[in-house]
Formats: C-alpha cells, structure tokens, sequence
C-alpha cells in the first residue's frame, strides 16, 4: 500500500514541475519577424494635435493691449459672474467656447465686447426640456454691449463665431463675453 508520497505521485510532482519550468522559459522567449510590418489599427491613440502657425511679436503686443482693453470694458458687468471668456476674433486658434451650469433661473445680464475689429458675433445657446434656446449677439466693437435676458436652470454655452477667412490678415482682435447675475 503505498502512502503519502508514493512513486506514482512523486512522478506527478516531478512532471508538474518540469511542465512549469519548461512554460517559464518558452515564456521568456520571444521571436519577432522584422521582416513583416505591423498595421497600426486606425483608433489608436490620439490624433496629432492641430498645429497653429505662430503670430509674429508685433501681432501679439497688439492682442495684449486688446485684452488689457477687453478686460475694461467687460470688467464693468455688475452682479456675481455666471460665465465669462475671451479670445482671438481672428488669426490662429481663432473664438472660444465655454459652459456654465444655471442653478437659479432668473434676469441674468450679458455684456460682450471686442476690440480691433468693427464686429463680432457671440453665440449663446442654452439647453431647456424639449429644446434648444439660441442668441446670437452681433457685438459693435466701438462699445460694450449690455442686454438683460431670462435664463432657465440647466447649461449654457457661449461660442465667438470668428473670422475664419484665411486670407485676411491676423491682427490681434480679441472678443469676450460676461454672464452675470443679481
């Protein structure tokens, strides 16, 4: 009567463990054909990121005294700010987009401005049940605009449409807008 340890499991031991060593070491092999290129699959990774072409340092001091100016006039809008952003109204890397969340519904009053260009157009867009309420504010850049409208609790976005007209030149126009409520 064999027992614990007899011949027939010592042999089951020892093959198990020569089978384990053996996987071990073929797992550690590798074998690559360098021969045959490997396909990318489409979806991976990111896509490159968009390259914008630079603007020159005399286009950039301009666009910094339009933000500085910018700033001022919509610096102004009274009441505790719901959204507000700015950017380039044209050039690379032209408009901005930016969302907020309305926690209570009510007059909320929206200022827009923009400097070094004679117009600019501020899209705002908010979403309500069953629909979707846009305004487009044609801003005249030789003043501040300032309209009081109704907004519904939920989001809101607002979007500068700018020029996109590549052949004109870039001239560091800046555009913003300022959400404000109370």
């Amino acid at each position: 009567m064999a027992g614990l340890g007899g011949a027939k499991t010592v042999r089951c031991v020892v093959v198990l463990m020569m089978g384990v060593s053996l996987a071990g070491s073929l797992a550690a092999c590798a074998y690559e054909d360098e021969g045959d290129p490997q396909q990318a699959a489409a979806s991976e990774g990111p896509r490159p990121a968009r390259t914008l072409p630079a603007k020159d340092a005399d286009v950039l001091a301009v666009e910094a005294r339009n933000y500085a100016e910018l700033e001022q006039r919509l610096g102004t809008a009274p009441g505790s700010v719901l959204l507000a952003d700015a950017g380039p109204a044209d050039g690379p890397g032209v408009g901005f987009r930016k969302a907020a969340t309305v926690t209570t519904a009510g007059p909320y009053t929206v200022t827009t401005a923009c400097v070094g260009i004679p117009r600019a157009q501020i899209y705002l867009s908010q979403g309500i049940p069953g629909d979707t309420d846009h305004q487009v504010f044609e801003v005249d850049c030789s003043g501040t605009r300032t309209q009081v409208i109704q907004l519904q609790t939920g989001y809101i976005a607002a979007q500068l449409l700018g020029r996109r007209d590549p052949t004109e030149a870039w001239t560091g126009a800046v555009a913003g807008i300022r959400i404000t409520f109370g």
